[in-house]
């Protein structure tokens, strides 16, 4: 599943609403934390479980909506270094 708290879309470069997916329920968990502290706590942000279908409908029925997949940071670290055990970074 894919998981996003539809209340936390950000500026894309085409200053349209970029809503970030994440991989990972636990980090997304921490960005809607991060988000209610730079809010001063008073937002009430829910994560929401979507299925790449239900992301995809979401996505043709909203023009004006995108998504930014966010992977899990271990899946980074682990590519990060690969790369640098590999003599690719």
């Amino acid at each position: 599943p894919l998981f996003a708290c539809m209340e936390m879309a950000v500026q894309g470069e085409d200053g349209k609403p970029v809503l970030p997916l994440f991989l990972d329920r636990a980090e997304a968990q921490q960005a809607v934390e991060d988000a209610m502290a730079a809010d001063d706590g008073d937002a009430k942000l829910e994560i929401v479980g979507l299925s790449l279908h239900k992301a995809l409908e979401q996505l043709v029925s909203q023009e004006s909506s995108a998504f930014s997949f966010v992977p899990p940071a271990s899946s980074l670290a682990h590519i990060q270094s690969y790369l640098e055990n590999s003599g690719g970074a």
